[in-house]
Order: structure tokens, then sequence, then C-alpha cells
């Protein structure tokens, strides 16, 4: 009789611990390498569209955010990646805050070698006064003076915020 509980607990925890580890896998955060933003050796995110894929348009898409210019309590948000719709236009993705609290909009500099974006994320008039902390994947387009062309792309450092 004690070899069969023992057994028995050894079954179920055997199951269990299947249980568990086929949940978890399923809760990755894109199942394969390509979804993972790609970087450069110190960190720096990189463009992920090939250069043999068409440019799409450029006009915004429902999941671009509308930048907006009435915000306040800003903070910078780090992106993850971009992609390049033409030559001046660039598509950049970060996690924001709920839509019902927050909006974002972009700051970018230029110089010859390179093109440096800010996300700026902060409330907006009449928001509530509560928020839920819930992440949402976002992107912004963003426009270019001159065509980026071989500039690279990196994060804007000490972007100027409203508080």
């Amino acid at each position: 009789m004690k070899w069969n509980l023992q057994g028995q607990l050894l079954s179920g925890l055997s199951i269990g611990a299947l249980l568990c580890s086929g949940a978890l896998s399923g809760c990755s955060s894109g199942g394969s390498q390509a979804s993972l933003p790609a970087t450069t050796s110190l960190g720096t995110p990189v463009n992920t569209t090939s250069a043999d894929s068409p440019p799409e348009e450029s006009e915004a898409t429902e999941i671009d955010d509308i930048p907006r210019t009435d915000l306040s309590q800003e903070r910078a948000v780090d992106w993850q990646r971009y992609e390049l719709i033409d030559e001046h236009s660039i598509r950049v993705f970060f996690s924001a805050g709920s839509k019902s609290c927050y909006g974002t909009r972009a700051v970018v500099e230029e110089t010859e070698s390179t093109v440096e974006i800010a996300v700026i994320e902060g409330r907006f008039p009449g928001a509530p006064d509560v928020c839920t902390l819930i992440a949402r994947q976002a992107s912004i387009l963003v426009e270019t003076s001159q065509p980026v062309g071989d500039r690279e792309v990196i994060p804007l450092a000490n972007p100027v915020l409203n508080q």
C-alpha cells in the first residue's frame, strides 16, 4: 500500500510538471527567434526590414499612435525596433500605457550619420485620475526631413520633456 501511494504521488507530480511546462511554453513572448528585436552588439535596435521587401504606404496604420502635443508628466519610453517605411518614414515600435490615460509623441534629431528618435509618453488633459497598469504594444510613424539612406537609426538620449 505504501508503494502504491508513492507511485501515485510521483505520477501526479510528473503530470503536474508536464502541464506546467506546457502552459509556460504557451506564454512565451513570440515563440520564435524571428520575433525578437534585432540589435547590434551594443544593444542598439536595428532595422528589421529587408532590402528586398517592398516599401509600405507611409500613412499611419490603425496600430500607430496619433502624436499628441498636449501631454504632461512625460517620460521617454524605450523603443524595441523600427521599420523603414520609405526614404522619409520610420515606424517605431514600443510598449505604452493605456490609451485611456496616456498619449505619445516622437522627437527626431538628424545628423549626417544618424537619425536619433525618442518616443515620449505622457498623460493627456482630461485623463482619469486612476489608470490601469496595462501595457500595450504600440507604434508611431516618424517623418525625417532628409532621406534616411545609410544613416544609423538610434535612440535619442535626453529628449526635452514636458512636466
